[in-house]
């Protein structure tokens, strides 16, 4: 009787097995890189938001006047596709003195303000962009 070379079928079989048991935890990280996009995703959106808003209040504070910037805090009311998220702007006066820079002509200590825009999803705060408006 002669010999055939080539595998059993029981060998075919045993590396089906093992490549099987090999793959499991390659599916974990399958499910595991697509949590971690969506995740990325929502941080920039906000980000992108957080910028979009410090950026209108530059212009604000360019256009008018430094008091065209009110202090206190405001919850901005989002379009339809990011209706998910909460932006809220914080404008605080802090006193004039170490915070606030001096005035370059005078050395006085200008008037200033730290606006704060923090960008969320339920309870998660994702992006924070601080400002800090002075008043030459």
């Amino acid at each position: 009787m002669t010999r055939e070379d080539g595998f059993t079928l029981i060998e075919l079989v045993m590396v089906i097995v093992i490549l099987a048991v090999a793959a499991v935890p390659l599916f974990g990280l399958f499910t595991q890189a697509s949590a971690s996009l969506l995740d990325n995703e929502r941080i920039q959106t906000a980000v992108q938001l957080a910028q979009e808003r410090a950026e209108s209040i530059l212009a604000q504070r360019r256009a008018p006047d430094f008091a065209g910037v009110g202090v206190g805090t405001t919850t901005d009311v989002l379009g339809a596709n990011y209706s998910a998220y909460t932006r809220t702007v914080t404008v605080t006066q802090p006193p004039a003195g170490p915070g606030c820079p001096l005035h370059p002509v005078t050395g006085v200590s200008a008037a200033c303000k730290e606006v704060v825009v923090n960008v969320g999803q339920g309870p998660d705060t994702l992006a924070e962009v601080t400002l800090l408006l002075v008043d030459y």
